[in-house]
């Protein structure tokens, strides 16, 4: 997966939440973008619409001189996942609050959208 996207996914109480979901993407020395398995999650809107640019900061070199806010200080970052090199199998969620199963949810959803 190499765009970002929303996905709903529902916490252990029922309650349905979107959250976005950001590749790490690195740049190949022939300009292509590749999956690096690090995905990162926001807090998205409740219609499921919200966008990077509305959680962070435009970076300096895109538009207005202000820093990026660090994911730990910002307060919709709700952690990241990495995949190991086999996506299929082997997953480590780290930095943030999401239960077992919104993480198993997000991990499901990355990999039936590969």
């Amino acid at each position: 997966m190499t765009h970002t996207v929303n996905h709903i996914v529902t916490g252990n109480n029922g309650r349905q939440r979107n959250i976005i979901i950001e590749p790490v993407l690195h740049q190949s020395l022939n300009h292509e973008l590749n999956a690096t398995g690090l995905y990162k999650l926001y807090n998205g809107s409740a219609d499921g619409e919200a966008i990077l640019f509305e959680i962070q900061e435009i970076a300096p070199e895109i538009g207005e001189s202000k820093p990026l806010l660090d994911d730990k200080k910002n307060p919709d970052y709700l952690g990241q996942i990495l995949f190991d090199s086999d996506a299929a199998s082997k997953w480590h969620y780290s930095e943030g609050h999401l239960s077992p199963d919104e993480q198993q949810q997000v991990v499901d959803f990355i990999q039936n959208t590969k």
